[in-house]
């Protein structure tokens, strides 16, 4: 029979490069857990580890056993779960990696509501920036991230596409004035999220019909959070190109005016991504996901909000 228990220890210790953190998470001993991984590499008839006193290393079969084994473990897991999960309600952890600005404007809402729902679920929500890196696959269970997948191994679901707005207080646009065509733009302070875009490269992105324009901005800040430039124009400080999700609210209230409306923005996507096979995912994942889905709302510009 194969030692599949054992195998899914040796995972652990590899994963977590210590007998003592895998003894941990199995609420086993550092000792116990060393005397399994011994007993599989008499099993297997190969040495899978190199101790020191101060490392762990892998052998070549130790890699290769790792290598095709730590998916499965997530595997296993899910399929144990599913089979606890299809007589009881839904339960445990969702662990989320979400970006800021959709987590603070979406996701907030919609997990307060989600947690009444489903109140024996847990979530543990890590926050990053929009061009954060995926965890590893086996540290999430959902994430939210802007643009395409490019790990292959996990699932991607088109959450939403949104625009941009430029907008300013009215104060602001009191003491400057308004822009009402492109090359106005060099006249004002203009502030945006520039996610690691160095100053001297910053443009602004217009399309009017098939035609396209990148245009050269400059400001006195710079900042990564939209939310930020979104504070910093309510208190009149600059000119903003935002996520029109970001500001929608503000511009309804009439706190911040939309200028140039008659310009075409770039657009960006949001995706949910999560590392399961479709079969296999856990019953609050299926939850949590359809929840997102069904009850998912954006904030949106009022037709009846006139640009200046």
């Amino acid at each position: 029979m194969l030692p599949v228990n054992d195998i899914m220890l040796f995972v652990d210790v590899v994963k977590y490069k210590s007998f003592t953190a895998a003894a941990d998470k199995n609420e086993k001993t550092a000792g116990a857990v060393s005397k399994r991984i011994s007993q599989l590499e008499a099993s297997l008839g190969v040495k899978l580890l190199k101790r020191t006193t101060r490392t762990l290393a892998l052998t070549e079969a130790g890699e290769i056993l790792y290598r095709q084994c730590a998916n499965m473990q997530l595997e296993l897991s899910s399929v144990c779960e599913q089979v606890i999960d299809v007589h009881s309600n839904p339960k445990g952890k969702i662990k989320i990696s979400a970006l800021q600005n959709f987590s603070n404007i979406i996701l907030s809402g919609l997990l307060e509501k989600f947690l009444q729902e489903y109140s024996d679920v847990e979530v543990e929500i890590t926050l990053d920036g929009a061009l954060g890196a995926l965890p590893p696959i086996d540290e999430y269970d959902i994430a939210f991230r802007c643009g395409r997948l490019e790990d292959s191994s996990a699932i991607s679901r088109l959450v939403l596409t949104h625009d941009y707005t430029v907008c300013a207080s009215k104060s602001y646009l009191q003491r400057n004035g308004i822009p009402t065509d492109l090359k106005d733009l060099s006249k004002h302070n203009c502030l945006d999220c520039h996610h690691g875009i160095q100053p001297d490269e910053r443009v602004w992105t217009f399309f009017d019909g098939n035609e396209g324009y990148n245009i050269p901005v400059k400001t006195n800040i710079f900042t990564n959070n939209a939310l930020f430039v979104k504070h910093l124009a309510l208190s009149g400080v600059s000119l903003i190109y935002a996520p029109t999700f970001i500001v929608a609210d503000e511009i309804n209230a009439g706190l911040l005016v939309p200028v140039l409306s008659q310009y075409k923005t770039i657009t960006n996507s949001i995706y949910l991504i999560h590392p399961y096979a479709n079969k296999n995912l856990p019953k609050r994942m299926r939850c949590f996901i359809d929840f997102i889905f069904d009850n998912l709302t954006v904030p949106s510009i009022q037709l009846d909000k006139p640009a200046l």
